[in-house]
């Protein structure tokens, strides 16, 4: 079965685990139904450090957590800022970066439900691509998200 794997930078990882972020704002979606599960990768950007109960831990470059995307608002250009004004508590957002990243284009907006946080993180390896005959495992990172097996085995 498909699913997503999702980049995402530390300081939004944060701010997902504890509940805070519950809208992932994009600018493409996965060619899926909802609901599907999303696995959450921790990039390595910088030396921000992804905290886990109060406590520093060095878990960029694993897979933290996942969650369900039950929900997916896409959202033109002429309308982004009444959306924001929707949603700015949802996706941690200031009016600025939204219309920044948005870039005059069309967003998604990927709705967090049922998150899960691992007690202990994953490997990116552990991961394989969808659609292949046999298990392509992942080397690195998307950019931004690609698709993989929905069901989590080790080599």
């Amino acid at each position: 079965m498909k699913s997503v794997l999702i980049s995402i930078q530390p300081k939004w990882c944060d701010l997902i685990a504890s509940g805070k972020k519950t809208v992932e704002v994009r600018k493409t979606k996965p060619k899926l139904d909802e609901p599907f599960k999303v696995y959450i990768y921790c990039t390595l950007k910088g030396d921000d450090v992804f905290i886990v109960s109060d406590k520093a831990h060095k878990f960029n470059g694993k897979v933290i957590g996942e969650f369900m995307c039950k929900c997916m608002t896409s959202l033109k250009a002429d309308n982004l800022v009444q959306a924001y004004y929707n949603n700015t508590q949802a996706t941690c957002l200031t009016d600025a970066e939204i219309m920044q990243y948005a870039n005059g284009g069309k967003l998604y907006y990927w709705h967090i439900s049922d998150l899960v946080i691992y007690a202990k993180p994953r490997e990116l390896s552990e991961f394989s691509k969808y659609g292949f005959s046999h298990h392509v495992w992942l080397k690195r990172p998307p950019q931004s998200w690609c698709y993989v097996e929905s069901e989590v085995q080790g080599k």
